[in-house]
């Protein structure tokens, strides 16, 4: 009865399979999303739309968005290695060299002190020299941070996406959140853009001390 209730050319899940699995052979695509995705479709399909045509189209399509998708993941992944990567951490440290230097300077004009305004200059350039200094540890450990939870959820959503053998799979794993990262990230540059003020008005202050 239900051989003779289908529309004529209409496929049958085997079929429909068969198809998907030439298909992913063809085109050297994973043979088993192909088959679940093909017994999906004909689930979903109403029986008038059962055709071969539009089981390739649709499969093709699929394919491609899934591809898409999991490439952006993974750009997002490449975006957080870039902007808290090894040169990110190299510049954090630079600056917490800076001041470190910055420091050390200040303490010896301290200890050369000969006025109470040389001491007062010293003493002000130690204060902001230690603030950054101190600022180094929260924004590196902000800065791995992340970079670590960024770079795992990247690579979950990619790995989904690029396994996912129906639409509702790949919606999952499309409702991951980009931004993972983001607020760690972005408090790490405020305290590097922090370190670097201290790192300069400190220098500006014991200049200015020394030659006035």
């Amino acid at each position: 009865m239900k051989d003779s209730a289908r529309p004529a050319g209409a496929l049958t899940v085997e079929a429909a399979v068969r198809l998907a699995e030439n298909w992913a052979h063809a085109h050297h695509a994973d043979a088993e999303r192909s088959r679940k995705f093909a017994a999906q479709w004909h689930r979903d399909t109403s029986p008038d739309d059962r055709q071969g045509d539009v089981l390739l189209r649709d499969l093709a399509f699929f394919f491609q968005a899934a591809s898409s998708d999991a490439a952006y993941w993974r750009s997002v992944g490449d975006f957080t290695e870039e902007a808290t990567g090894p040169w990110g951490v190299q510049a954090l440290k630079a600056l917490a060299g800076l001041n470190l230097i910055g420091l050390a300077a200040a303490f010896i004009l301290f200890a050369a002190r000969d006025s109470s305004a040389f001491t007062a200059g010293a003493i002000s350039a130690c204060a902001l020299f230690l603030g950054g200094l101190l600022l180094a540890y929260p924004a590196l450990r902000l800065t791995r941070i992340s970079r670590s939870t960024a770079n795992a959820a990247s690579a979950l959503q990619s790995r989904e996406a690029g396994a996912a053998s129906t639409w509702e799979q790949l919606r999952s794993a499309n409702d991951g959140n980009p931004n993972v990262g983001r607020k760690e990230r972005k408090i790490a540059l405020r305290l590097a853009a922090a370190m670097a003020a201290t790192a300069t008005a400190g220098c500006a202050l014991l200049i200015a001390t020394v030659w006035f």
